[in-house]
């Protein structure tokens, strides 16, 4: 490819002959002979050389939490003849920052020559990003030509959201018939004392109360509280509205995401089966993934979290009539995360699972207080703040009337101490 200085020569040479033949002077076409020697040097040597280097990446760590660093070592190899004039620029996403070092550099290789570039990123917003290609241009000595290539090497660096520690909340379904750490109020197999009673044949010698066998004169054996688990749903809204207001990591869908990946680490730390359903596309394609239980679970989870997109402005009306054939297990717990804003069909899409047996939480991270902290001290604001948090506190009333729980979360407390409003609506067993 042609540079400004080549295209300066050319229209030097173009000047020369205008004003040779407007002067019928010969003598100054003789000017033009250094301009097409230089010319045609730099043709001649720049397409003699070519590019053939390697390149080789390397991270420190390949999944990290939102605002951590890392560290990228990046190898490059001439394997050609040498090179004097190399620009290279390691591409990166939009979405990370270099803080140390530089991505950039420019170089003079000789051949079979090795160097190695060091830098370090800082990764402030969930993602799966791709380090790499790396983008290569040579220039001829005279600045005349360059040719640029891309070398196809990279690595991949998923950045997840933080997981928020949270010990245990009072979110009880219907049970499935599988073992687990859920407490079901019912004797079997457990660690909670539930009751004694007669001793039958076959029971332990080990699970005999003998105070009370003393008492009653008749042997009693101790039960135990059953333990059991559930079908956990997490329906989340990726409409393109959940991230208008509040700033790029600061808004209801990236809240959103953080409530979804610490409730699937806390029901599958209780041995739930946890299942995952992402809506918003205009098309009506749901994410799904089935519910699963273990640790491979909740990195598939998280996988998919990590790569969300807000498209759509699909209704949840119509995402639980496309689930509720294959994508929604029978009397399971369906977790809905949602900013609740830009969706008309919410109160008739709520009576539809309860109609159909099915548990319903609600985890709202409110835009309102998203807003808020960002406009804190603006007169106007909250004026207006007060007329949206009577229009969503309606919204609010409306569903709590169907009989489901709802948790108003302000993102800047803890989901752990908004999630204790659920102790207070638990749903009859």
């Amino acid at each position: 490819m042609r540079t400004r200085k080549l295209a300066g020569i050319i229209a030097g040479c173009l000047g020369l002959i205008i004003l040779g033949l407007w002067l019928m002077d010969w003598h100054v076409l003789l000017y033009i002979v250094p301009l097409v020697t230089l010319l045609f040097i730099g043709i001649v040597w720049f397409s003699s050389e070519e590019i053939q280097i390697s390149a080789h990446h390397q991270i420190n760590q390949s999944t990290v939490f939102e605002d951590s660093s890392i560290v990228v070592t990046l190898t490059v190899k001439n394997q050609g003849d040498r090179l004097y004039f190399v620009e290279l620029y390691d591409e990166l996403p939009d979405r990370v920052i270099v803080t140390k070092g530089t991505n950039y550099a420019v170089f003079s290789l000789k051949q079979n020559e090795e160097i190695t570039l060091i830098y370090e990123i800082f990764c402030p917003l969930r993602g799966l990003y791709p380090i790499g290609p790396l983008l290569v241009r040579r220039r001829d000595l005279l600045g005349l030509f360059y040719r640029e290539t891309s070398i196809d090497d990279r690595v991949d660096l998923t950045v997840v959201t933080p997981v928020e520690t949270i010990r245990d909340i009072r979110v009880k379904s219907r049970v499935n018939p599988y073992p687990g750490i859920m407490q079901t109020h019912r004797a079997g197999v457990g660690t909670e004392f539930h009751g004694v009673r007669t001793y039958a044949a076959g029971d332990s010698y080990k699970r005999i109360n003998w105070k009370n066998s003393a008492r009653w004169n008749n042997l009693m054996v101790n039960e135990f509280e059953s333990e059991s688990t559930t079908d956990v749903i997490l329906m989340l809204d990726a409409r393109e509205n959940q991230v208008d207001g509040g700033s790029l990591k600061h808004n209801p869908l990236e809240y959103g995401i953080k409530a979804a990946a610490t409730l699937a680490s806390l029901f599958l730390k209780r041995r739930d089966r946890v299942g995952l359903i992402i809506y918003g596309e205009s098309n009506g394609k749901l994410i799904w993934m089935y519910p699963e239980s273990g640790n491979t679970q909740l990195y598939k989870l998280i996988k998919e979290l990590v790569q969300i997109k807000p498209t759509g402005i699909f209704t949840i009306q119509a995402a639980i009539n496309t689930a509720v054939g294959h994508m929604l297990p029978k009397k399971s717990l369906v977790v809905f995360i949602s900013s609740l804003e830009g969706d008309p069909t919410l109160v008739a899409a709520v009576e539809t699972l309860k109609a159909l047996s099915f548990d319903v939480l609600i985890i709202s991270p409110s835009p309102l207080d998203i807003e808020h902290l960002a406009h804190q001290g603006d007169i106007e604001y909250d004026l207006a703040l007060k007329t949206l948090s009577l229009q969503r506190n309606i919204v609010i009333s409306q569903l709590r009337g169907t009989g489901v729980r709802i948790v108003d979360w302000d993102p800047a407390e803890p989901l752990a101490l908004a999630l204790k409003e659920v102790e207070q609506y638990q749903i009859r067993r």
